[in-house]
């Protein structure tokens, strides 16, 4: 789809910004591979994939001379997905709503979002502490602020859970887990409207897989069932979710790249219809941690749970960093 078009409704100012940083991007990627094509470093995994080494575990304890035991280890074996509006971490972003979808709601708005996941243990060969089977625990709050009205918060969701992850090897990963979410509203967006709660809560039971196609491009797919609702009446349980993204590496840094990435996602209980989402920009990496500067665009679902239902547009700018 033409990048006017999906910035159709956007402020002419935004909408010129926005063309010229996809400009940008083409061109630095461009450049990127062909002076990257001869050197050394254009190997390299420009895609944010956890693989840390022994100096980022806190405690290390050997299970014979083949596997080790690390508590407490930093990153994990499976991606966080980057143009997942709704997975935790931390974020800020800066959005402009071409459709709202949302009453009383104004079209300027800030997206805040605090938490992350913490590895409990990892399990995994004593030479290669990039592969094996971890167990994390994480949550998070993500929430939206208006602008139009004093950046009053119009609502928030509280998220936590357990996963476990598994890499058996540099191309593969998998995750299976559970997740709490509770939709919640701003007090001032509920005295001033006077809409009550629909109670919104889901209890998920996940599993995911991740492959590396190519040093450089990664594809997705997962599978939720909500297997305890609160608001039955309008809840349903399925959901499904798949994406890709793309990276490379720029030369003049050896963790820093370029990426792309896209999100599509469908619950039953929006009648299967899509939650659109695409992010590029600017990604830098480590073995264990990941941030990405760019310019995202959404269609689907409120990042807010008790507005389900509505359908909303926007483009923003954010930085997203995950632990």
């Amino acid at each position: 789809m033409e990048f006017g078009i999906l910035l159709k409704g956007v402020p002419f100012a935004a909408t010129r910004l926005a063309q010229l940083a996809a400009a940008s991007l083409f061109l630095l990627l461009s450049l990127s591979r062909t002076a990257c094509a001869d050197s050394p470093d254009a190997a390299r995994d420009a895609v944010p994939r956890a693989a840390p080494d022994k100096a980022s575990n806190l405690i290390s304890i050997g299970l014979g001379k083949d596997y080790s035991l690390a508590l407490f280890p930093a990153g994990d074996l499976f991606p966080a997905y980057a143009a997942d509006p709704y997975r935790v971490g931390f974020g800020l972003e800066k959005a402009i709503y071409s459709k709202t979808g949302i009453d009383h709601a104004g079209s300027d708005r800030y997206h805040v979002k605090a938490g992350g996941l913490v590895g409990l243990f990892r399990t995994s060969p004593a030479d290669e502490p990039g592969r094996g089977v971890q167990l994390s625990f994480g949550g998070g709050y993500r929430a939206e602020f208006d602008l139009s009205q004093d950046q009053d918060a119009i609502g928030w969701d509280g998220n936590y859970g357990a996963m476990l992850t598994a890499a058996p090897n540099s191309t593969l990963a998998f995750k299976s887990g559970v997740m709490h979410t509770s939709g919640h509203l701003g007090d001032e967006f509920t005295a001033r409207t006077g809409r009550g709660r629909i109670g919104y809560t889901r209890l998920e039971w996940f599993s995911g897989v991740w492959w590396n196609i190519t040093r450089h491009l990664a594809i997705y797919a997962e599978y939720g069932d909500g297997f305890q609702l609160n608001n039955k009446s309008v809840q349903k349980p399925n959901r499904v979710q798949g994406g890709m993204e793309y990276g490379y590496p720029l030369c003049f840094h050896d963790s820093i790249g370029l990426y792309a990435a896209f999100d599509a996602q469908a619950m039953e209980e929006r009648d299967w219809r899509a939650d659109l989402t695409a992010q590029f920009g600017i990604v830098g990496h480590n073995a264990h941690r990941a941030w990405h500067l760019g310019v995202q665009y959404h269609q689907g679902r409120p990042t807010i749970s008790e507005f389900f239902q509505s359908t909303e547009k926007y483009t923003s700018l954010g930085l997203w960093i995950d632990i």
